[in-house]
């Protein structure tokens, strides 16, 4: 057992063929990483390196919390080198970077579920055993592992939810006010006064409610648009706008509005039926220039890394059972699982990226 081990890390480039058992007992998955990119020249002497991480949330002094907590507990120096790009963005970047004949640089990328299809789809993921090198380090590993849908185990980890509400202004409006349903944005009284994602959030997932077919969804999206709504970028934009004073309502993340919120400004949100809950997925994507690094960090900030990563993004887990942020408010507003419509399949996966598709052209008018 102990040489087909060795064996196998081998094949990873963690340890050497010949290493001897005692050395395989006592390293870590962490220490093996940190060897081998040490082997690798992704770090150097001083233990000082860089990790692309392309996406958009933490920024600024969060990302260098975030920085600081990974350096101390793996005695590195390693800069997070941030490039803010949105999970459809980072799906574009890599396509178009495999087609002009160049790898593309991102070492971690943070993806919501069409963007993994494009991903899958064009070979830009590979599996990692995950849980064979880190989970005596991360016990928590494996539950990342597990809940995510099987085409995606081993290829990804599960790091936060989006939870699609309606988030608005408390200065303004009461909750009394606020609509009811998804269709409710169409009446007239909001004309001019909500935002919505360009990329067709999450109306686009509408179809894995009961009660939606194609025709309503696509007519809802055309009601939006003739209700001039503000189309801004992603859901970072929407809570922007709220915060702004631009609009009075906006769709977007329970976790961006929580993050506006903790700022001071008197926004709040409230769930509708049918609100759609997505997984946001971490991904080292195959031949990252600094994959040891990164494979570490993954496993670090989807464990142990967790917490603080929701205290400063406010995105966190929203499974009852997890120790979070998110799925402590969840459980105050009295929401049940079956208030939730889990994107969780590959079959919701691809007919949501369709549906995003025809929600976009509808928004931008053609």
């Amino acid at each position: 057992m102990v040489k087909y081990l060795v064996s196998f890390l081998a094949v990873l480039g963690l340890v050497s063929e010949g290493a001897p058992a005692s050395l395989l007992a006592a390293e870590s998955g962490s220490q093996r990483l940190i060897k081998a990119a040490q082997k690798s020249e992704e770090l150097n002497s001083r233990f000082e390196g860089d990790i692309n991480y392309w996406t958009t949330e933490p920024s600024g002094n969060d990302l260098l919390k975030v920085e600081e907590a990974f350096n101390k507990r793996f005695k590195l120096k390693v800069k997070l080198k941030q490039t803010p790009l949105t999970s459809v963005e980072v799906a574009n970047r890599f396509v178009v970077s495999a087609q002009a004949g160049r790898p593309a640089e991102g070492d971690i990328t943070i993806n919501s579920p069409p963007t993994l299809i494009v991903l899958r789809q064009n070979g830009f993921m590979e599996d990692f055993d995950w849980s064979g090198v880190f989970s005596q380090e991360f016990p928590e590993i494996q539950r990342r592992i597990n809940r995510i849908p099987p085409q995606y185990r081993n290829k990804a980890l599960e790091i936060y939810h989006l939870v699609y509400v309606i988030g608005y202004r408390a200065d303004r409006l009461k909750k009394d006010e606020l609509p009811k349903t998804w269709e409710e944005l169409a009446n007239p009284k909001w004309a001019g006064r909500f935002a919505v994602a360009n990329q067709g959030y999450p109306f686009n997932y509408l179809l894995s409610v009961p009660g939606w077919d194609e025709q309503k969804m696509l007519n809802l999206a055309r009601a939006i648009r003739d209700n001039r709504a503000v189309f801004v970028k992603g859901g970072p934009g929407g809570a922007a706008a709220l915060q702004s004073g631009d609009v009075s309502l906006a769709v977007g993340s329970a976790g961006n509005f929580e993050e506006v919120r903790a700022r001071g400004i008197p926004v709040d949100w409230v769930a509708l039926p049918g609100t759609i809950m997505t997984q946001k997925n971490l991904v080292v994507p195959k031949g990252a220039p600094h994959i040891n690094l990164a494979r570490l960090f993954g496993a670090w900030l989807t464990t142990e890394g967790r917490e603080l990563f929701e205290t400063v993004t406010k995105d966190g887990l929203a499974w009852p059972e997890e120790n979070s942020l998110l799925a402590s408010k969840l459980r105050q507003l009295g929401l049940r699982d079956s208030d939730f419509i889990l994107i969780d399949t590959a079959e919701k996966d691809e007919l949501g990226a369709k549906m995003m598709k025809k929600i976009r052209s509808i928004y931008l008018g053609k």
